[in-house]
């Protein structure tokens, strides 16, 4: 939760910080784009090291970059030393997206994975819930660095149960769970104690008696893969259009609805949040029964084939227009309320939907990736983040001067049309996808024969 609240906390207070540092509405939304291209190109590093030297020592080193660019922020006495300290902060939040998802690729098997990334989801999504009504009661009442002090008060905490609790789940240095390495405080005692099994531990290191190479250009080699940048494309898209929701909400909501305090647009952020949590929990769930059926039928067809020959596009994709539905056509008709000046509460209500059908579908499409490519799920995580945040960097630069050029309707509608015709990537990883997925997969297992051989 902490880089998508970082994203999402100061928002309320742009205003504050466009007066106190005397700059233009361009030039403060330019702290979000900056802050979103290094939240997309640092989870590639971080997480190829993450896949080799496991999640843990990745987790506390990025969180202790981040509790130091949260001080320098809180104290900034200009906007060059805001910007420079925001790449840093990114820098340093940015890993948990993509180490997160490493650890549920650990832990969780694909029958369970739809629900597990479901609340995983909901994680990455409550940043845009509770950070802005935070970042709005904050910026009234304490000024706009306040934030910045809280963020480092949270990830303070946050950082200490890690080291204390959280323990190392990369399979690779601790098998299922009863490995050792990069131990936390408990598992040392444990050990100096002899209360672990040294012999599986001493099993688990001679299965796996080298570490995976570290190749820092593996999360851009996943772009050449055609059904991992079909998924992508999808997914950013999308994520691109509640970005454009998100980043105009501050300035929009203060012409159209002066009678709206600081605290007050931040709580307006709570509707499109909602929905994304509740949308991601409930797409979960249902990942997880289409992913059951389309397996049962899948086995009864072909009680031979091998398990990775199973239809996983059409498993994971088989319910999806519901929330397409919900997220692509609602978001016309958002533009268009602001045209009309429709009351607040249908444009929180249409808000509330958006964001339900968004959820759902960065649900389906982080499960997809972790599918692809199982035991990769740090990698390519940090492919996913690349790309969306590349996109929703875009969307902050063009958002503001496309509404004030067109309107909010014709923006909204430019978007909503972008999305639906992206409904193009589906029907294109139904065609093709198993194809390309199996092509990969013999590729691998012809890798695999010849080292065997050498």
């Amino acid at each position: 939760m902490i880089s998508p609240l970082t994203a999402n906390i100061y928002l309320p207070a742009l205003n504050q910080i466009e007066q106190s540092f005397n700059i233009s509405t361009e030039q403060v939304n330019l702290t979000i784009t900056v802050y979103m291209i290094f939240q997309a190109i640092s989870p590639t590093f971080w997480g190829t090291l993450a896949d080799s030297i496991g999640r843990r020592p990745i987790l506390m080193s990025t969180m202790t970059v981040y509790c130091g660019a949260c001080i320098g922020l809180a104290l900034a006495p200009n906007y060059a030393s805001l910007m420079i300290f925001r790449m840093l902060q990114a820098f340093g939040s940015s890993s948990v997206i993509a180490v997160g998802a490493g650890v549920l690729g650990d832990i969780a098997d694909s029958k369970k994975r739809g629900s597990y990334f479901g609340v995983y989801s909901i994680g990455q999504l409550s940043g845009p819930v509770y950070g802005p009504v935070v970042g709005g009661a904050i910026a009234q009442n304490l000024g706009w660095r306040w934030i910045f002090w809280i963020l480092l008060i949270i990830s303070a905490t946050s950082l200490v149960a890690v080291g204390l609790f959280v323990p190392e789940t990369l399979r690779s240095l601790v098998g299922n769970g009863s490995g050792y390495a990069n131990p936390t405080p408990w598992q040392w005692i444990a050990r100096r104690r002899g209360n672990l099994d040294e012999r599986r531990i001493q099993e688990i290191k001679e299965r796996n008696p080298k570490r995976t190479r570290m190749n820092f250009l593996k999360p851009f080699m996943y772009l050449l893969e055609p059904d991992v940048l079909v998924t992508l494309l999808y997914n950013g898209l999308h994520y691109t259009g509640i970005y454009c929701s998100l980043a105009s909400m501050t300035k929009q909501f203060s012409i159209h609805f002066p009678f709206l305090s600081e605290t007050n647009i931040g709580l307006c952020y709570l509707s499109q949040g909602c929905g994304s949590i509740l949308g991601s929990y409930t797409r979960g769930k249902i990942l997880d029964y289409d992913y059951k059926k389309v397996r049962n039928a899948f086995r009864e067809k072909h009680p031979d084939r091998p398990e990775w020959d199973m239809p996983i596009f059409k498993a994971r994709f088989r319910t999806i227009y519901v929330n397409v539905v919900m997220c692509e056509v609602i978001t016309i008709f958002y533009g268009w309320c602001f045209e009309w000046n429709a009351h607040l509460a249908v444009i929180l209500v249409l808000q509330f939907f958006v964001g339900f059908g968004t959820g759902g579908i960065m649900a389906t499409t982080q499960t997809l990736l972790i599918d692809l490519f199982p035991g990769k799920g740090a990698s390519i995580t940090a492919t996913n983040n690349l790309v969306r945040c590349i996109l929703g960097a875009i969307a902050t630069v063009c958002i503001d001067p496309g509404i004030s050029g067109i309107g909010m309707g014709w923006m909204f509608t430019i978007v909503g049309l972008i999305l639906v015709i992206s409904n193009i990537c589906i029907l294109v990883l139904f065609i093709y996808g198993p194809a390309w997925r199996r092509n990969r997969i013999d590729r691998q297992l012809m890798k695999e024969k010849e080292k065997m051989q050498a």
